[in-house]
């Protein structure tokens, strides 16, 4: 056997050997390389759930929500400010040639973020992050109307799977409480005298009324966050096409909801005088500021790494989210009816999203052939 046909008889384990210390490095790096091509799925996944986290926090402290926001502003205010004027040399108040697109960019904003804490008193936050989530729909019909876009058959089955699913989700269940306790009489309760059994019938028909009033201005509120998030969502959209910097959007609307907050806690005090909690204020503040410019900043890789569609769409997964923290923390369950009625909302954002991203690549690619067919013409 010569010396060349000895260097080409690899022994059997050798090669074996290479591949078992080849294929898990290189299994390793593929799945790294398909993470990476979707990082921003993780990021907007990743969002989601600190923004969830922090916002259920507030339910657990025994201090009033807007007293913690006023450090939580604060936090942001300085954080974006001194970002924008100081690394980036922004004029904070700017309105790049768009004072009503700015103007309502800071009023929605704030309006939103206010309102969706409001009614976090009264609702669950399952029920108001619900809510919140049918601000796709209504973004999209507020652009047929400000926008002149068409109303398209997809509109109109949005709109309806949303009407559906707001029905569903937020049945009034004081009515059903009180059938309930109305017609159910056991063998134990045919002792019980007529007038007691009116007395009873009439406590539970107001106390069933007083927690239904406070369940649906919480609706109310959060309807309210979701339709300001609409009217926010496109100020935003012809700030972007002035290039208007995000930072210095966010330190204005921080800004003026900070004076908001500080107002609102200074008016509530004239009525029930009571001493700040500065040391939840300080501590959870803090915290939820932090946590927040964290959600803001994924937010923001997200978007350059996924198409905004995409995004919408996994933020459906608020609900979830926020089903599993009040089932940890609260042993709060819901019906089935109100998992329907999410369902339908969810639905109705998905069927947008996907029209608008088809309606996107037909442009792109309308865009693209035009390109294509004036570039012979300019090399003639």
């Amino acid at each position: 056997m010569t010396e060349e046909e000895q260097q080409q008889q690899i022994p059997l384990h050798t090669i074996s050997a290479d591949v078992a210390e080849k294929t898990p490095a290189s299994f390793l790096k593929r799945i790294y390389q398909r993470l990476h091509a979707h990082s921003g799925i993780w990021y907007m996944l990743t969002a989601n759930i600190i923004f969830c986290c922090g916002t259920f926090i507030l339910k657990l402290i025994p201090a009033d929500m807007f007293d913690i926001m006023i450090i939580r502003f604060s936090v942001q205010a300085i954080v974006f400010g001194s970002y924008a004027a100081f690394y980036k040399h922004y004029n904070l108040f700017d309105t790049n040639g768009q004072p009503i697109a700015s103007a309502l960019n800071v009023l929605m904003s704030s309006g939103t973020n206010l309102s969706y804490l409001a009614a976090f008193y009264f609702l669950p936050l399952s029920d108001l992050n619900t809510i919140k989530y049918t601000y796709i729909v209504w973004a999209a019909i507020l652009s047929v109307i400000f926008l002149k876009d068409r109303f398209k058959f997809v509109n109109g089955i949005s709109l309806t799977l949303t009407v559906a699913g707001l029905i569903l989700a937020t049945k009034p269940h004081f009515f059903i409480k009180t059938l309930s306790h109305l017609f159910d009489v056991s063998n134990s309760n045919i002792t019980i005298t007529t007038t007691t059994t009116t007395m009873a019938t009439a406590s539970i028909i107001i106390s069933a009324a007083k927690v239904s009033t406070l369940y649906y201005l919480g609706v109310f509120l959060a309807f309210i966050s979701s339709l300001t998030k609409a009217i926010q969502m496109i100020a935003r959209k012809q700030l972007v096409k002035t290039k208007q910097p995000y930072s210095v959007m966010n330190f204005q609307f921080t800004a003026f909801a900070l004076i908001i907050s500080i107002l609102y806690s200074l008016i509530r005090r004239l009525w029930l005088p009571e001493p700040y909690p500065w040391k939840w204020m300080f501590t959870v503040g803090i915290l939820i500021g932090c946590l927040q410019l964290i959600t803001n900043t994924f937010y923001a890789k997200a978007l350059k790494r996924e198409n905004v569609q995409l995004l919408s769409i996994i933020g459906a997964l608020d609900i979830l989210y926020a089903c599993i923290l009040q089932y940890i923390f609260l042993r709060l369950t819901k019906s089935w009816m109100f998992y329907v009625g999410a369902s339908f909302i969810a639905l109705a954002a998905i069927i947008l999203s996907i029209d608008n991203h088809l309606m996107n690549k037909k442009q792109r690619e309308k865009e693209k052939a035009m390109t294509n067919n004036e570039n012979p013409k300019t090399n003639v």
